[in-house]
């Protein structure tokens, strides 16, 4: 009888086709970063960088495996969706509906004109106005927004961008002092990412790059000292990644960023690591690839305790847990067969989880059409509940550590983060690079390369490049911005102006301008100015006058 084998179809095979092996579908396979994949990871694959010996315990050095001993068996990851919209009132009415589903933290979410420092009375910005975002010009604002809502108990995400994060947070801070809110007892977060906005988002009227992280470190060195259950700095390469760079690009810029405010707060000699580590945090991607993406999060925390214990010799335990946020990856969603985002959704959840986040938000599956709904909010907010209570991810502290596919791939992205890193200082760092256009350049190149691989099919997307559809088989509701939120806040700002004490306000900006040329940390002066009602763009026409305005290198 002759010697036939078994395919994977369960066909026959004759002696030569079992000599050479099962036919694959593709040449070669790869994670989305590019690197290599073999079709079975074994013991021996583990030898490579790091090893089983980085592998460790949950909870214990170098926290490959979470940075608590149970992770969500103690606590359950937050929920932290990010909104607004419309009107300050609106987005109230936003945040008291997510709470009431069972959102565990809020995330405000700046329209354009806030994000870039301007009032909605600057003449260039009318069509912006409450259009992406919420709009807050002032602490009344702030007041409206967080109207009825227990921010003595549920932590904020204040997503300010490094231009606005001194006199955003200080809002935010006034309204918790108003409310009686110890401030050593707030919880939260600011945004305050130097790379999100100079190398992400284009904004308008800003200054340069290296002024600007004097403003962002401010923010850190100040709530060390005055907030400490606050994280004056989230640094998001959510953001980066969104512009189609890999996995170990993420990573190597995220810490490139983190180096930049260490380094510049240390050069300052006003506090060691130790004063203001801990209350570093951190806000990563999660893409489609499920375990591409835990391991580059199991990754990241190996690589901030290496860098905080090594480069920095940190001696507080604190200091090197790796506390990050996660939100699933909107440049994934697709506006043809929008209900597949649903898909995407759960599936990046679900890598969060198993990457150990200490807090989430899952998008909603509309996000290519509109702003979220009602609906879809309550099924991105749902999600995460299913996961946290049906799904069985949050029983077991790192259930994927030990496979041998995700610790070698964790070894490997780990090493090409390492070298991207290094790529990075050798340009000179965060400022330098964005300063000279560099990092803008590789966002260019990325785009462009993701691009080419959708319309060339070699990156597949489901209803998009395959499995197309001629008609589109889902009708969605969509939401519907104010279009007369513009005119609702002019006409507040003008009110607050007529009613404020002005020569107040006036000696409160002089004192910002005194202390920035001084050299001194500005948010002291900063609180004073918001807490008298002074607008944000009058905060920031302060340092306009000081520093030259500069333009992003696109393109350069």
């Amino acid at each position: 009888m002759a010697n036939h084998s078994l395919d994977g179809s369960g066909k026959k095979m004759g002696p030569a086709a079992a000599k050479e092996g099962p036919r694959e579908r593709l040449e070669q396979f790869t994670t989305p970063s590019g690197i290599p994949l073999k079709a079975v990871y074994t013991e021996e694959d583990l030898d490579g960088a790091g090893g089983s010996r980085s592998l460790g315990l949950p909870g214990q050095p170098p926290f490959t495996r979470g940075i608590y001993p149970n992770m969500y068996r103690g606590k359950l990851w937050t929920i932290r969706q990010f909104s607004g919209f419309g009107t300050p009132e609106e987005t109230n009415r936003r945040f008291k509906l997510e709470h009431e589903l069972g959102q565990t933290g809020f995330s405000i979410a700046f329209d354009a004109v806030t994000e870039s420092g301007l009032d909605p009375d600057d003449p260039r910005v009318q069509g912006d106005v409450g259009m992406g975002g919420v709009p807050v010009s002032s602490l009344q604002d702030m007041e409206t927004m967080f109207d009825g809502l227990p921010i003595d108990r549920v932590s904020t995400a204040v997503v300010a961008t490094p231009w606005t994060a001194c006199a955003l947070s200080a809002m935010y801070f006034a309204v918790a002092e108003k409310r009686g809110v110890p401030l050593d007892k707030l919880d939260g977060t600011t945004q305050n990412d130097l790379l999100l906005f100079t190398g992400c988002c284009k904004l308008m009227d800003i200054i340069p790059p290296g002024n600007m992280l004097r403003l962002c470190v401010d923010v850190v060195e100040w709530c060390a000292k005055n907030t400490p259950r606050w994280h004056p700095v989230s640094f998001a390469s959510y953001n980066y990644r969104e512009n189609a760079i890999t996995a170990p690009q993420e990573l190597g810029l995220l810490f490139a960023n983190a180096i930049a405010y260490i380094d510049e707060e240390l050069g300052r000699g006003r506090l060691k690591i130790d004063d203001f580590a801990p209350t570093l945090s951190f806000h990563l991607a999660a893409h489609n690839d499920i375990l591409e993406e835990v391991a580059k999060f199991r990754a990241a925390r190996r690589m901030w305790y290496r860098l905080i214990t090594e480069r920095y010799h940190a001696g507080d335990p604190r200091s090197a847990l790796f506390r990050f946020h996660v939100q699933t990856s909107g440049s994934t969603h697709t506006y043809q067969q929008p209900l597949n985002n649903v898909v995407r959704i759960a599936y990046q959840t679900l890598a969060a989880a198993l990457g150990g986040a200490q807090s989430i938000h899952a998008c909603s599956y509309d996000e290519a059409l509109c702003l979220p709904t009602d609906q879809s909010i309550l099924l991105s907010i749902r999600t995460q509940q299913i996961a946290q209570l049906e799904s069985g991810v949050a029983s077991v502290a790192d259930p994927l550590g030990g496979s041998y596919y995700v610790e070698s791939l964790t070894n490997e992205v780990e090493k090409r983060s390492w070298e991207y890193l290094d790529t990075v200082e050798k340009e000179g760092g965060l400022v330098a690079t964005l300063e000279s256009g560099w990092v803008h350049r590789e966002f260019q190149k990325a785009m462009m390369d993701h691009e080419t691989k959708l319309a060339t099919g070699k990156t597949p997307v489901v209803g998009v490049n395959v499995h197309t559809m001629e008609k589109e088989p889902y009708d969605v509701p969509l939401f519907r911005p104010n279009p007369n939120a513009a005119e609702h806040q002019r006409a507040r700002l003008e009110r607050l102006k007529a009613n404020r004490d002005n020569s107040e306000v006036a000696s409160a900006l002089e004192e910002v301008r005194e202390r920035t040329v001084r050299g001194d940390n500005v948010m002291p002066a900063v609180m004073r100015a918001v807490k008298a009602y002074a607008s944000l763009g009058e905060v920031q026409a302060v340092w306009k006058k000081l520093y030259p305005l500069w333009r992003m290198p696109i393109g350069i």
